[in-house]
């Protein structure tokens, strides 16, 4: 494949994906809704509000080959249902509608592992889908559409669907974990006994390269990183890092969600994320298993370690956070 597009592309994933995907594409071009980003065949548009037919206008004397969908609205705090439909669901109708009037046959959907919900079952490619939030629910609607645009004109998609994404420059899940073990006395939820399924960046980037030279008909992967840790081998990895401690104190899920109420109702009236919220804690405290041996059995190997990118992230973190 010689033209790849990738939605999404100023985001923590775009920004790495753009850069390894100039090693395997002759022309990388870039779709995000930043208007101040300055960059060789960068198109600003965002596909959840604007005109589509604007956007289709670019690409009518290009030969598109693969498009990768990343944009997408993540996150728990302060985002809305319409936030969620907008920049999910109806960007990925309008992503097909551009797709259809360009005739385009091969598409990545980055997809997620919300679409199976929270539960404490051991979770391949063939779990019951059944999301428990707004970002599961809109993701989950999104795979729908493109699903039947594949079934309807028989073309190429795969869904990739990973668990916690990680890396240097994510201010997300793993950097709050790393926020709390840098305390001098840091306090968890729950046992800590109970796997916490992760992606590193770099080996998620790995997994979408990988498939774009195997993309044929439909195809669907959860995207894990082996061995599939503990929460308390996660943080026995982190505090391997000078400047971080595993928690001694760990109080119940219960006291856990009683505190957490009071700060979700304080962080709405000043609308500032607190970071503390009940869907936090129980995304925290409940187990994530979710198993990417489909793509191993295609060939799949996965290239950096869970421990040595924690770690990598850990002393990342600390840089940045020098006082």
């Amino acid at each position: 494949m010689n033209n790849v597009l990738i939605t999404g592309s100023e985001g923590f994933v775009g920004t790495y994906l753009q850069k390894e995907a100039q090693k395997f594409f002759n022309n990388v071009y870039l779709l995000d809704r930043l208007n101040n980003v300055k960059k060789t065949n960068y198109f600003c548009f965002n596909l959840g509000t604007d005109p589509i037919q604007d956007f289709i206008n670019n690409f009518k004397n290009v030969n598109i080959d693969l498009v990768i969908h990343l944009a997408a609205a993540k996150g728990d705090f302060m985002l809305t249902q319409k936030e969620f439909n907008d920049d999910n669901v109806k960007a990925t109708a309008s992503l097909i509608e551009f797709i259809k009037e360009l005739d385009l046959k091969n598409v990545i959907h980055y997809s997620t592992v919300s679409v199976y919900g929270h539960n404490n079952i051991l979770k391949d490619e063939n779990a019951e889908l059944k999301p428990n939030n707004a970002y599961g629910l809109t993701k989950l609607k999104s795979e729908e559409l493109l699903l039947d645009w594949q079934r309807k004109h028989n073309t190429n998609l795969t869904i990739l669907r990973p668990s916690v994404i990680y890396g240097e420059n994510n201010y997300a899940n793993m950097y709050n974990l790393l926020a709390v073990l840098s305390k001098k006395t840091p306090i968890t939820v729950g046992s800590g006994n109970y796997i916490k399924s992760l992606i590193a960046l770099e080996n998620l980037i790995d997994i979408t390269i990988f498939v774009s030279n195997k993309i044929d008909g439909i195809q669907i992967y959860n995207c894990t990183d082996e061995p599939y840790p503990t929460l308390d081998e996660i943080m026995t990895s982190i505090s391997m890092v000078k400047g971080f401690r595993k928690p001694i104190i760990k109080i119940p899920i219960i006291l856990a969600l009683i505190i957490a109420l009071p700060v979700e109702i304080l962080a709405k009236i000043i609308k500032k994320d607190l970071k503390i919220t009940r869907e936090r804690v129980l995304k925290f405290s409940k187990e994530t298993d979710y198993r990417s041996d489909l793509l191993r059995k295609k060939g799949y190997v996965q290239r950096y370690k869970t421990s040595e990118r924690l770690q990598n992230m850990a002393k990342w973190y600390k840089q940045i956070n020098k006082k």
